[in-house]
């Protein structure tokens, strides 16, 4: 059986290589991905089921272009495993850049993760999309 931990190592490895069939295959049929933050970023918001979470891996490309995800440290016991990862983004339609280091909570039963939850600098990002920021045509 997969360790909780290779679980994620293996859903970050399909975050970085763009892998989305590679995500998605990781996740139980009904997990939730709840990303808090401003109600302006488009991606914000609580995703629950596959069909919900993969319109929401759409959002992220749509929106976001990661430049650099660079895993700090992982923890964990038993079915739950965080990691802290610094990151580089970009906001596709403001040109705005969000550098920060960000904790991921993963939750998995059965060698599938049914939650993920992730912990950022909130008002970081929802500066990235304010409604005064020079919005960069696409």
């Amino acid at each position: 059986m997969t360790t909780p931990k290779e679980i994620v190592t293996q859903f970050l490895t399909a975050i970085a290589t763009e892998d989305g069939d590679g995500m998605m295959a990781l996740l139980d049929d009904n997990a939730i991905i709840i990303t808090p933050g401003s109600p302006k970023v488009p991606f914000n918001g609580r995703f629950e089921g596959k069909a919900s979470i993969a319109q929401a891996f759409r959002m992220f490309g749509e929106y976001l272009e990661i430049r650099d995800h660079t895993l700090k440290l992982m923890f964990g016991e038993g079915e739950h495993v965080a990691v802290i990862i610094n990151e580089t983004s970009r906001a596709k339609h403001t040109d705005r850049f969000i550098k920060q280091d960000t904790c991921w909570h993963f939750h998995i039963v059965d060698s599938k993760i049914i939650q993920w939850q992730v912990f950022e600098d909130t008002e970081q990002v929802g500066w990235a999309w304010d409604d005064s920021a020079t919005r960069k045509s696409e």
